[in-house]
């Protein structure tokens, strides 16, 4: 297949019509016309369609574009990582929920900044749905998010490993280290994570599973390590991944509730576009470091 000719109709696909096309591409509209026709020749099958000022994808126009574009934009990509290989300093761009921002990744960036020491590295925090919208519109090489499960066309989701969530309360609270059913906790006041945290909907899964009531909420805060330190106070109870309390724990600052229920558990993922075929070294790492673990 002619790439020159492959890439001009994509932009023709983009821009919705030859004119346009023509001018982002810096060609003549003649020029453009032809490269389509010579494409459709060489496929044997029509790709466009003449609708008004603009074009039309028949069926076969809009597979191939929507290959076409993955197959551009992983070559624009490629171009961008060179010229940074060349420049002799790589910067990687991150996008991450709370929980693997804070409790996660410190650990591999200090790891693979060793093996590599003039990479630098640019890390945005965000809920799963930015990190999601930053990934898609190329503005970071890949992220990570923590939640239960994932379901997306326009993203790949790779497993690495499960993170185990605890009810915790402060040491003098009459439940701490107590083993005790589900029902026993819903009558305590409770710390909640704002509406639409992955944690805040693992506890309404956990309790609605179990059909119990959830418990009263003494306070409504944002963030993991805020709802923390509410309950270290020793202001009620609240759910928290246990990689962010285990040297608290071990200080007694907090105690542990056992609760007699399966494991409660969100998984750490991560999230990269569907045409990223190679898997980005500090990936590898991450996922090294976690087998060792």
């Amino acid at each position: 297949m002619n790439l020159h000719a492959f890439k001009i109709f994509t932009a023709v696909a983009s821009c919705g019509s030859v004119t346009a096309a023509a001018e982002k591409l810096n060609l003549t509209q003649p020029a453009v016309t032809m490269q389509l026709r010579k494409l459709e020749q060489e496929l044997d099958t029509a790709l466009v369609e003449g609708r008004g000022r603009g074009i039309q994808l028949t069926e076969a126009g809009a597979y191939l574009y929507e290959h076409g574009d993955s197959l551009f934009k992983h070559e624009q990509m490629i171009e961008q990582k060179f010229h940074t290989f060349l420049a002799g300093q790589q910067t990687i761009k991150v996008a991450a929920s709370y929980i693997s921002t804070n409790y996660v990744l410190p650990h591999v960036m200090a790891m693979y900044q060793k093996q590599y020491p003039t990479t630098k590295f640019e890390l945005s925090l965000g809920n799963v749905q930015s990190v999601k919208e930053r990934i898609l519109r190329h503005e970071v090489d890949f992220g990570y998010v923590v939640q239960q499960q994932v379901k997306d066309d326009e993203l790949r989701f790779e497993h690495v490993r499960d993170l185990d969530f605890i009810f915790i309360v402060h040491p003098s609270h009459p439940l701490a280290n107590q083993k005790v059913s589900l029902e026993a906790i819903c009558a305590e006041p409770f710390v909640y994570r704002e509406k639409g945290s992955s944690t805040r909907t693992l506890l309404e899964s956990v309790f609605a599973a179990n059909n119990k009531k959830l418990p009263p909420a003494f306070v409504e805060i944002q963030g993991v390590e805020e709802s923390i330190r509410v309950v270290e106070a020793g202001l009620g109870m609240t759910l928290a991944p246990l990689i962010s309390i285990e040297e608290r724990l071990a200080q007694q600052k907090l105690a542990r509730v056992l609760i007699d229920c399966p494991a409660i558990q969100q998984s750490l993922y991560i999230c990269t576009r569907n045409e990223d075929v190679a898997e980005h070294p500090f990936n590898t790492c991450l996922k090294q470091m976690m087998k060792g673990e």
